[in-house]
């Protein structure tokens, strides 16, 4: 049984036909699946207006859900451009909260988790339930690639939506993922050439891979950007995710 209730999230949205930022309140709903015999919270967005939308999963990185990530403001970009935003707080899961050393199964176990949070997004209404997008940042840049992958190169027994988009903010694919590739959906990656925590040779690392296979991608460097994209660079990086998602999620792909 699916649990729900009613939370607010204050955010501002910039009104393009006036010269300040409006605050409006964004609410959203809180749901409840299961994976692994726990019950794990994710959080659900929904723009205005009838009719159904399209999904995306924002998967957040090691400073969990209420992490620096929310402050770029993504949740509240992607609702804005008509999209409805879920978020699942994986941590709750099997794979309890993240270990720096990352043992691989806690690893596997949290995509195991996403994929489970990915079918709970399938069975909502008012959404294109066959088909989804995914936004991850940091270790979660690493979690949406590894899905995409495991989704597409070896399909879980379970039918999960298509996953037709994947964006990440500094992460990268790990290599035992990039070992067995062998196709992705369209990939934008997002980083700084300062990051000190994932290096940059990652994102460039990826994009040869991706080359390789025959992959579709995008690539955006910051210069002087470290680790998480602040200022105009994580404004740009989330008009870009708005781009890419409504390039490639939708009916005609």
């Amino acid at each position: 049984m699916t649990t729900r209730f009613q939370f607010g999230l204050l955010w501002i949205a910039l009104v393009v036909s006036a010269p300040f930022a409006k605050a409006q309140k964004l609410v959203g709903t809180k749901g409840v699946f299961h994976s692994d015999h726990q019950s794990v919270s994710i959080e659900e967005y929904d723009p205005p207006g009838k009719g159904a939308h399209w999904a995306v999963m924002v998967v957040h990185g090691g400073g969990g859900p209420e992490g620096d990530w929310r402050k770029g403001g993504i949740i509240e970009d992607l609702v804005g451009a008509g999209y409805s935003v879920f978020v699942p707080h994986y941590f709750e899961g099997s794979g309890g909260k993240w270990d720096r050393s990352m043992p691989p199964e806690q690893f596997v176990k949290y995509v195991r988790t996403l994929n489970d949070a990915s079918r709970y997004i399938g069975e909502q209404t008012g959404i294109h339930r066959h088909v989804i997008g995914l936004v991850g940042f940091s270790l979660g840049g690493y979690l949406v690639l590894t899905l995409a992958e495991e989704s597409n190169s070896h399909p879980p027994p379970l039918h999960s939506p298509e996953i037709k988009a994947v964006v990440e903010f500094y992460g990268a694919m790990p290599e035992f993922a990039a070992e067995r590739m062998s196709k992705m959906p369209p990939v934008l990656m997002l980083h700084g050439d300062m990051d000190e925590i994932v290096p940059v040779s990652r994102a460039h690392a990826l994009e040869e891979l991706l080359k390789k296979k025959g992959g579709q991608w995008e690539m955006k460097i910051y210069p002087g950007q470290r680790h998480g994209l602040e200022g105009e660079a994580g404004a740009d990086a989330n008009r870009r995710t708005v781009a890419f998602l409504q390039e490639f999620l939708s009916e005609k792909h």
